[in-house]
């Protein structure tokens, strides 16, 4: 077979792997054993392939990375803003070194057909170089960038992470770290406020990584400690503001009131803030809140919030973003496939600071 007519798709066949594999090996990205790219490589010199070295020069220079986060419109203006924030300033940064970020935004309950319409691209043979793509929840949808990372695309995923997908890694917050430091301050909060004994969780949706983790450990840390506090948990997120909303009202409106609400999401907070400055409790009942956006900011600045989480959604997606570009620019693998952001308490005193970090406007 002479060498202008062997193929990748010819070494795959004999090496009895992937298309993507083959492109990996000869284009010395990671994601492949040393092993197996040893054997491809020494199956593309017996058979004769050369790589056209003048078009992978041609293509470095225009590499195509597809980014599919949750609208930052509406409620996402709330945290998604600023997981699009951080994938902005890293696109600023590598402007000139040859990348071009295609953006696709979606609403809540179109993930799905946004990734068909990336996936029938790579059908029709316009591959991305990358994908930076929102952790998939639904099998449907992990099923999708599972397939769009075996048609050739390097695959980063952000906020929460799907090693099955066939991912070159992924970027989170430290979502355990964010429910231990909200359960430790709750803790030291509870004794000095009224209806010490109960506490509201704003637990979010439960099948979503970022809000069930940090669930989880602040339930955690009550439990290992025997503390003699009864947390009670209020789940419902995006999709469920108006009923949440609803509910929410209906528990700090009765005689009972919690001694103290903690929310481990941005809409759960923004929601809180609302609903307490409607029945005029706002610093009458201690909040800790999650998340930095202009509304919250405000809250903690009138007293409605004694803390804020902050998870830095802003680096965890700038993260993301450096781990793929040094992939496609540099061919580096990642020092860790899993990469975890810190996550700090932030009080009046220091709100600015964070501010300032988090480009938050007031």
């Amino acid at each position: 077979m002479s060498s202008s007519r062997v193929t990748m798709k010819d070494i795959a066949a004999k090496v009895g792997v992937s298309v993507n594999t083959v492109h990996k090996a000869i284009s010395n990205k990671p994601g492949v054993s040393d092993a197996v790219r040893a054997q491809i490589m020494q199956c593309a010199e017996e058979m004769g392939y050369r790589r056209n070295e003048s078009a992978s020069i041609l293509r470095r220079r225009d590499l195509r990375v597809v980014v599919c986060l949750p609208s930052s419109e509406q409620e996402g203006s709330f945290y998604f803003a600023y997981l699009w924030r951080g994938i902005e300033r890293y696109a600023a940064e590598t402007r000139d070194h040859g990348m071009v970020f295609e953006l696709r935004p979606f609403e809540i309950g179109s993930y799905q057909k946004v990734l068909s319409q990336v996936l029938a691209e790579c059908e029709e043979g316009r591959v991305p170089d990358g994908v930076i793509a929102y952790a998939p929840v639904e099998d449907g949808t992990c099923e999708l960038v599972t397939s769009i990372a075996e048609a050739g695309a390097s695959l980063v995923l952000v906020d929460g992470d799907r090693p099955h997908t066939g991912r070159l890694g992924a970027t989170v917050a430290a979502y355990a770290e964010a429910g231990n430091l909200m359960a430790e301050q709750a803790v030291n909060l509870l004794p000095g406020v009224r209806g010490a004994k109960k506490v509201l969780l704003l637990a979010g949706d439960p099948h979503t990584d970022s809000h069930a983790d940090v669930a989880r450990a602040f339930h955690a840390y009550f439990d290992e400690r025997g503390l003699d506090y009864a947390v009670y948990d209020l789940h419902g997120a995006h999709a469920q503001v108006d009923e949440l909303r609803t509910q929410l009202h209906s528990i700090l409106a009765a005689d009972d009131v919690p001694g103290l609400v903690c929310s481990v999401f941005a809409v759960g907070s923004e929601v809180t803030a609302d609903t307490l400055m409607e029945l005029g409790l706002a610093g009458k009942v201690s909040v800790i809140a999650s998340d930095l956006f202009p509304e919250n900011a405000e809250a903690m600045r009138r007293g409605v919030f004694t803390n804020i989480v902050y998870k830095d959604p802003v680096g965890i997606a700038y993260r993301g973003a450096q781990m793929l570009g040094n992939c496609l620019l540099k061919g580096e693998a990642p020092a860790q496939s899993v990469q975890r952001g810190s996550v700090e308490l932030v009080f009046r005193s220091n709100l600015d600071q964070y501010c300032r970090l988090a480009g938050v406007e007031a």
